[in-house]
């Protein structure tokens, strides 16, 4: 059997083709047409994966909580929004420190869909800083 790069691995080839060799070269129409194509197989490969950061995402909630997980990802949303309204993560706590952990870690996903070529960009400013 031929060793062949699987779906995750094409839709990032393509976005980043999209993105450094296409994009740059396109203007008006063309250009916002390239971006929203870009963002739907961004949105499609974050799909393909989306089960098993939805499941850590659950469970990492549950963690914070101290409760059993809930079934599904707005539920545990939701458990999660009422225990800081109900001022549950006390300030200077490892708790409170968990808590903003996992906000900037759900923020960064999202950011990921919505404004991908300021993600893509400070991803390898990450990774050329290490």
């Amino acid at each position: 059997m031929l060793d062949r790069p699987g779906t995750a691995d094409l839709l990032a080839l393509a976005v980043e083709t999209l993105q450094e060799r296409l994009l740059p070269h396109l203007k008006g129409e063309d250009k916002l047409t390239a971006l929203l194509i870009a963002r739907a197989l961004t949105i499609a490969q974050a799909d393909g994966s989306d089960d098993h950061a939805r499941q850590h995402s659950i469970a990492d909630i549950a963690r914070l909580l101290a409760i059993p997980p809930a079934d599904d990802l707005p539920v545990a949303k939701k458990q999660l929004a009422a225990a800081i309204r109900a001022r549950k993560f006390a300030s200077g706590t490892p708790e409170a420190v968990r808590l903003r952990d996992h906000l900037l870690s759900d923020t960064a996903a999202r950011l990921r869909l919505v404004n991908l070529k300021y993600m893509a960009a400070r991803q390898r400013r990450a990774e050329s800083s290490v």
